[in-house]
């Protein structure tokens, strides 16, 4: 089932099936997939992770706070354990993208010349992967995590159970998205996009049941999440260009110059974006959410209401035909 709260379910019904099926999902990903294309099942358990991870902190005032932090723990260290070969496909990815988007500002021989440099740490990250006991010892450990989470009983029912943590989510967000205003350095922009990503989880998580404008805003923190991923992607290429450019016999300034210029604009993007994503305060974000929680709450029962009357009216005309 889709990663989203269906309206003829609790709030307990919905967060037990969402948990069991992101790291059923990433298990399966890491014990099957990972012959076929590791490369792939990695990307997918990686981001099985993350909504988990998300959908705790939704739910953290409904659940004990040490048991969540310990398997907030354990998701995260699942998730480093993963990430050395998504970092070094992802270098490749985003030395490709920027090649192709200033084709002919640089010559291709240069591009060419940093990508076999990184292509030999892809290939190392790969052939880590086809050891099986590394993806097997994790898929081992979210096994434990979910039956530790199958256990779970949520302190408080329906909305009392997600009020809290949304609007830590989006209050930890529009803090984060100050400080990258303020001092848009890596480590801040990189935060900010963390708690944008939680965000756009939990809205889509709520937006089958509050209706068409949660959607529309998870849709805005989802775009804003991915400016924030693609500028720290080439962040983390410029650090790892500048350590090693000095070994390749190419232009790295004229690469970083570019890479510089891609990356004032989507941070101006960005901003422009952050700004309608954190427009409210969080006590009035909060609000307006509830109240479409509740509208879409309030419809769900008369479409119930409206469908049982349709049954028994239907099953009343067979009899007395």
């Amino acid at each position: 089932m889709a990663y989203r709260f269906e309206t003829d379910e609790s709030v307990a019904e919905a967060f037990a099936r969402a948990a069991h099926e992101q790291l059923a999902d990433a298990g399966h990903d890491l014990r099957t997939g990972i012959q076929d294309d590791p490369v792939s099942a990695v990307h997918s358990a990686r981001k099985s992770l993350k909504k988990e991870r998300s959908l705790l902190r939704l739910t953290r005032g409904a659940v004990s706070g040490a048991k969540r932090r310990r398997e907030n723990v354990a998701l995260r260290d699942a998730g480093r354990a993963l990430s050395a070969t998504r970092d070094a496909e992802v270098l490749v990815q985003t030395l490709d993208e920027l090649s192709e988007r200033y084709a002919g500002q640089v010559p291709e021989a240069v591009f060419g010349a940093f990508r076999e440099r990184l292509e030999a740490g892809r290939q190392v990250a790969r052939e880590q992967l086809t050891d099986p006991a590394m993806a097997v010892e994790v898929a081992g450990q979210l096994d434990a995590v979910r039956r530790r989470i199958s256990k779970w009983k949520l302190r408080n029912g329906d909305w009392p159970a997600l009020a809290g943590g949304l609007k830590r989510t989006y209050a930890d967000g529009r803090r984060a998205f100050g400080k990258a205003r303020s001092r848009p350095d890596v480590h801040n922009l990189h935060e900010w996009r963390k708690r944008s990503k939680d965000l756009w989880y939990e809205l889509r998580l709520l937006g089958p049941i509050c209706g068409q404008a949660v959607r529309g805003q998870a849709k805005e923190a989802h775009a804003l999440a991915d400016l924030l991923g693609d500028d720290h992607d080439l962040a983390v290429l410029r650090q790892t260009l500048t350590q090693t450019g000095a070994q390749v016999a190419a232009d790295l300034d004229a690469v970083l110059g570019l890479l510089d210029h891609r990356r004032q604009q989507l941070q101006a993007e960005a901003m422009f974006v952050g700004e309608r994503v954190y427009a409210e305060s969080p006590k009035a974000f909060v609000k307006r959410i509830h109240r479409s929680w509740k509208a879409g709450r309030g419809l769900a029962k008369a479409d119930a209401v409206h469908d049982d009357a349709a049954d028994l009216a239907q099953a009343t005309r067979a009899v007395l035909a």
